[in-house]
């Protein structure tokens, strides 16, 4: 992996949507992330950065559950500080769960809400790492990709906890920047160096993978590449359904090349640098 495309996948870990889902701070803690700092690994900290765990966590609340969920008064519901499961092999997971058999993670956006989202309704309770007791869970049938977890978070800037439905997301869709276009479903290139930690690739997929010829970003527009119109954000970490639709960077030039239908390029620009650079996306699945 070269320096750039680690540059990216850094950038794609936002601390600010990770900080209300971390636990309580701790003198541990702070002196594992002191000594994370002093890593002389780079590959190590491009998976710290892509797998930062952001462990919303939760405790009794007494009476504070909501009022159509089926949750006892008093939940079972408790502070934990042991280790998340470890999906990529990195040490460092986030906070996952298992429903029929589906891993889901923490999204990396930390997508939450004071109410029980449309659509979704009580399912049960499921063990969470992080947690000792097992918590209420939420799903819907237009959504087999998300489950929400009604728990209690920690606000860092306001040292105060509050209680939402926290957004876990089928683990091979997390991180992924994803475009639809002519029905076809394309992920960023360099995202598709983490699947094989996350799910299962056919060998057809991963030859596609590996026979793109350009590297992840490129500053130079290549030949036969044409605009077919702009981004619409269709949510994150999601699918995308609509045309053009993507799960991140809305409103952006997507180009395409009759010769490479594998291929899509979205052009992208950066504050503070000259001029665009250009994203290369890959055909995703058979």
């Amino acid at each position: 992996m070269s320096a750039e495309q680690l540059l990216y996948a850094m950038g794609e870990i936002r601390e600010e949507f990770v900080r209300e889902a971390a636990p309580r701070p701790a003198a541990l803690r702070r002196s594992w992330r002191r000594a994370a700092g002093l890593a002389a690994c780079l590959g190590l900290a491009l998976l710290a950065f892509r797998l930062l765990p952001s462990p919303a966590y939760t405790q009794p609340l007494g009476d504070s559950s909501p009022a159509d969920s089926e949750i006892p008064a008093e939940g079972g519901i408790t502070a934990d500080s042991g280790t998340a499961a470890d999906p990529a092999g990195s040490g460092m997971g986030a906070p996952s769960l298992t429903v029929d058999g589906v891993t889901y993670v923490i999204s990396g956006w930390f997508e939450h809400s004071a109410e029980c989202p449309e659509g979704f309704s009580y399912a049960g309770e499921t063990a969470v790492s992080y947690h000792d007791e097992p918590l209420p869970y939420y799903t819907s049938p237009e959504h087999p990709e998300w489950v929400y977890i009604y728990q209690e978070c920690y606000n860092q800037q306001t040292q105060e906890f509050y209680m939402a439905y926290v957004r876990y997301v089928e683990e091979v869709l997390r991180g992924l920047t994803l475009i639809r276009y002519q029905e076809t479903i394309y992920v960023f290139l360099n995202d598709t160096y983490y699947l094989p930690y996350q799910t299962e690739v056919s060998p057809e997929d991963q030859a596609r993978y590996d026979a793109v010829p350009y590297s992840s970003v490129l500053k130079e527009l290549p030949e036969g590449f044409e605009p077919v119109g702009k981004t619409v954000f269709d949510g994150h970490d999601a699918v995308p359904t609509s045309e053009l639709g993507s799960s991140g960077l809305p409103g952006q030039q997507v180009l395409a090349n009759p010769a490479e239908p594998d291929i899509l390029l979205l052009r992208n620009y950066w504050s503070g640098l000259k001029g665009p650079d250009y994203r290369v996306f890959v055909r995703y699945q058979d």
